[in-house]
């Protein structure tokens, strides 16, 4: 590999982390992936593909990650309802949390209580 390859490996991981940082930072606002491209500086498409080489999940999944976490800490305090948790993490509704959560989890909000 020459110089010039490795140098364009070296400023997509460098893009990619700085992907990586927004969407930790954002994730509760992030409306579409094509915003962190735009923030990276990387097409949609190549910012997708070079995501999901990188860390073997999809933009999308890390910030769905991201979500669940946040909203496991969340449900550590027993005075938020599950409606508030899901608004919190914002979802639309308390179905749509409920189900995401228990696809991640394997198990429903109420049951991590």
């Amino acid at each position: 590999m020459n110089g010039t390859n490795e140098l364009t490996k070296k400023e997509r991981l460098r893009r990619l982390e700085m992907a990586k940082e927004y969407m930790n930072e954002k994730f509760l606002t992030i409306g579409e992936i094509k915003e962190v491209a735009e923030h990276c500086n990387l097409s949609e498409y190549h910012f997708y593909r070079s995501f999901k080489m990188a860390y073997g999940l999809t933009p999308y999944q890390y910030i769905i990650e991201k979500k669940m976490q946040f909203a496991k800490k969340l449900l550590a305090d027993q005075s938020m309802t599950l409606r508030a948790i899901a608004e919190e993490c914002c979802f639309p509704d308390v179905f749509t949390f409920s189900k995401a959560f228990k696809r991640y989890y394997g198990l429903p909000p109420s049951s991590m209580r």
